[in-house]
């Protein structure tokens, strides 16, 4: 029993120490807003750009895909061309649903700055808009809406991006 207990004193004294030694701390407030966002290196920003995108798009492609299976079964469909575009759900779906296409390839490295810098200069011009979780103008950078800083403040300006607290 005083062994069980010495391995649990060790192990929450480790605990601890991993906590309170944290060299910057992200409050729960600003979790997923400007703040954070900015306390970030821009690699770090990148991944979550990647990530972001990684899962946006798998899911996507997923969804799309379950229309194949689950609407007009066994019914025959056109593949579509330059001038008309497909019949088959999942073609139709993915034309429906708004894509992300500004990234880049740069010697063989997924570049990502097209999403990530709009943000940046969004937070580091807007402060007011901290409050604005990241993972909301990531959707606003989707193709179909913003690309730009600017574009995002005026989404803001107009309303439809919402400062959480």
């Amino acid at each position: 029993m005083a062994t069980i207990r010495k391995y649990l004193v060790g192990i929450g004294t480790v605990a601890l120490l991993m906590i309170s030694c944290r060299s910057e701390r992200v409050h729960t407030e600003q979790i997923e807003r400007g703040g954070e966002w900015l306390s970030w290196t821009p690699i770090e920003r990148n991944r979550y750009v990647y990530g972001y995108l990684d899962g946006y798009l798998a899911a996507r492609n997923r969804a799309c895909d379950a229309a194949d299976r689950l609407f007009e079964v066994g019914m025959p469909h056109r593949l579509g061309d330059d001038q008309h575009p497909t019949e088959i759900p999942s073609g139709r779906c993915l034309a429906a649903v708004d894509g992300f296409s500004r990234y880049t390839y740069k010697d063989s490295t997924l570049n990502v700055s097209n999403y990530a810098n709009p943000i940046t200069e969004f937070y580091s011009k807007h402060q007011e808009y901290w409050g604005v979780p990241f993972p909301f103008l990531m959707e606003f950078l989707s193709d179909k809406k913003c690309s730009t800083a600017e574009e995002l403040y005026q989404m803001a300006l107009a309303g439809k991006l919402h400062v959480i607290r």
